[in-house]
């Protein structure tokens, strides 16, 4: 896995950050879309589960995937 910051996004989104699951796998971190070094850490732990979720080759569609990352980022608001 390869991680990546990226000053600007070429491609003009809005997004956070981008998981490439070809190869070793690489995550991209756009650091202009990011108020605080807390958003960063956050994105780079959703794009990292993404990138385990593929690594476990079940079927689960976007949303549910999102949910659980989600959840998982968020597990002391869940667990107690």
């Amino acid at each position: 896995m390869i991680t990546d910051f990226k000053v600007f996004d070429h491609r003009d989104s809005k997004e956070k950050g981008v998981t490439l699951l070809s190869g070793k796998g690489r995550i991209f971190i756009y650091l202009h879309q990011h108020e605080n070094i807390e958003d960063i850490y956050s994105t780079i732990t959703h794009e990292l589960i993404h990138y385990c979720i593929d690594k476990l080759e079940e079927e689960i569609d976007e949303y549910e995937e999102h949910d659980l990352i989600f959840k998982l980022q968020w597990i002391d608001e869940y667990v107690q």
